[in-house]
């Protein structure tokens, strides 16, 4: 009966969370349902579900299965990225949010391409679509990876399946759909950490498992090195810092998570959303390394990956679920609900959003077109990305560890496209010519030291395991395994962090975007700029005289 009441649980709460997606698409189907209802649900749904479906996005199942392995052998230095959710914080509420929703726009494409041109939104478009293709595909990897383990099953059986799953009532529902059903799934998604903490809890105090103290685990080599180095991306200043770009990316210019505070009644809506999801992500963040932490605790003498119980990082979680969990009924089914639901939520939601930058920034300006023509176009649109999604999905293993592939996509791509977003909310003087300069540039250097990475495999060292209480370690000898720090024969430009390289390349853009600005004179044109440049910002050069107000036309250049 326990395999039985796994698969059935599973199936139950998976198939209720993927019907109540596809009741929108139904529900809508008599009203007219052009691409406003399509993208932002008419700008009718409220700050609680708008917020709560932000968090969804962004506890994909990468979160639940890759992060906790990434914690476990890595470290828990990314926690420290909460001080730089709470920096970026009065930039999103205050700068970008207000900005971007009085535009009333539909796609931060829309901005980009109002501030700098049809080319670069265009290109920064196709940017943007790289890098959320990435993280979907790491995303349905990650929760194939726990499906195929548990319930042995093909990898590739169970990567088709989510990915479909979650194409097909995102094409059919649109935000509202994905909305209401992240809100579902954002709670679902919390059974795997509380799931699998209460067990090493109960088992700890039963003695299953004689265990060393808590003590033992080495906290300072796991969360407090704070060396002076950029090569390392477990390190307390490469995360607090390096991460804010990240950071300032995935809650105030990701596509998915912008077009939430775009779908708010109210620009005060709109800012509480984007206070309440980075809150709501903090709370999740730790709660993952709490699970990833038990973990650490309950294998500090016996490394699943080095004692050869598991053959991949990524393993980790799902390995210890099909192990201990399977003594308590309904726990199984419970952490893979959890699992699955994530993947999904953040594949619906980066669905969604790449049929609408499509639309909105690519066929939309080209082609004129009915309602009822349009939301045809973009559940076509839908069905395509999920696809080829799923397809990136299946290639995933055969690039490395989930975390290591996201981290290093992430990085050559968000700290440009922040860059941009950056140069048109702070400096009006910046024109086309300077922000084509600098995310040529950028973007280059991004993705050749990516290339790098990859081809050296570069990887930061891990944290100490032991495999001393191993049953198979009949020698009772001392076996201790320790990642090195050293990166011989690999050239410093690769060696440099993932994180800190994307902070480097924010700074670099900026002084290239405006120093060209001013050399060919666009610099001159800024007032052209000033209704699109954040009003705290526009404030404080106005203030320190390096543009004139608005309406005073007796000067005609700048300072810059």
């Amino acid at each position: 009966m326990g395999p039985l009441l796994e698969y059935i649980l599973f199936g139950v709460l998976t198939s209720a969370n993927l019907a109540l997606g596809l009741y929108f698409s139904f529900a809508k189907r008599s009203k007219k349902a052009g691409t406003d209802e399509m993208f932002l649900a008419s700008r009718s749904l409220g700050s609680f579900p708008l917020a709560m479906s932000v968090l969804a996005s962004m506890m994909s199942a990468l979160g639940v299965v890759g992060f906790v392995a990434h914690y476990y052998y890595y470290g828990f230095y990314f926690n420290w990225a909460f001080l730089s959710q709470i920096v970026v914080l009065p930039m999103v509420m205050n700068v970008m949010v207000p900005l971007l929703y009085r535009q009333r726009v539909t796609s931060i494409f829309e901005y980009v391409r109002m501030r700098f041109g049809r080319n670069i939104g265009l290109v920064s478009c196709g940017l943007y679509i790289l890098m959320s293709q990435s993280l979907g595909a790491v995303a349905l990897y990650s929760a194939s990876v726990a499906v195929s383990t548990i319930f042995t099953v093909r990898l590739l059986f169970s990567t088709l399946t989510i990915g479909l799953a979650g194409t097909i009532y995102t094409a059919l529902g649109g935000l509202r759909g994905v909305v209401w059903t992240d809100c579902m799934q954002g709670i679902l998604i919390l059974m795997a950490p509380v799931t699998v903490i209460t067990k090493v809890i109960y088992d700890s105090a039963n003695n299953k498992k004689v265990l060393p103290p808590v003590t033992d685990v080495p906290f300072g080599r796991y969360m407090l090195d704070a060396s002076a180095t950029i090569t390392n991306d477990e390190n307390v200043w490469a995360c607090i810092f390096g991460l804010s770009i990240t950071f300032l990316y995935r809650q105030g210019v990701d596509q998915m998570v912008v077009q939430r505070y775009f779908a708010a009644k109210t620009l005060k809506d709109a800012q509480k959303i984007a206070w309440m999801a980075i809150a709501l992500n903090i709370f999740y963040t730790f709660c993952m390394s709490g699970m990833a932490f038990a973990l650490v605790y309950w294998f500090s003498d016996c490394d699943p990956l080095h004692s050869g119980s598991i053959t991949r990082f990524d393993e980790l979680l799902p390995y210890y679920v099909k192990e201990y969990l399977s003594d308590f009924p309904g726990f199984s089914g419970l952490f893979l609900t959890g699992v699955v639901c994530a993947a999904t939520s953040t594949t619906s939601s980066i669905i969604n959003s790449e049929a609408a930058v499509f639309y909105v920034d690519v066929i939309s300006p080209a082609v004129k077109m009915s309602d009822r023509k349009a939301s045809l176009v973009v559940k076509l649109l839908a069905f395509s990305f999920g696809t080829f999604m799923t397809v990136y999905g299946v290639i995933v293993p055969y690039l490395g560890s989930a975390v290591r592939v996201l981290i290093m996509f992430y990085s050559s791509v968000a700290s440009p496209f922040v860059a941009i977003v950056l140069l048109g909310f702070v400096f009006p003087c910046v024109g086309r010519k300077g922000a084509a300069t600098a995310i040529l540039f950028a973007t280059g250097i991004q993705f050749w030291q990516t290339a790098g990475k990859f081809y050296y495999n570069v990887k930061p060292p891990w944290m100490p395991v032991s495999i001393d209480g191993c049953v198979s370690n009949v020698t009772n000898a001392t076996t201790q395994f320790i990642g090195s720090n050293e990166f011989v024969g690999i050239p410093y430009f690769y060696q440099v962090s993932a994180y800190w390289s994307g902070f480097i390349s924010v700074l670099f853009m900026i002084l290239v975007g405006v120093s060209v600005s001013l050399i060919t004179g666009e610099a001159k044109l800024y007032k052209r700029n000033l209704s699109l440049t954040g009003e705290a910002f526009l404030k404080l050069w106005i203030k320190l005289k390096l543009v004139t107000p608005p309406s005073d036309t007796e000067h005609a250049c700048t300072r810059f």
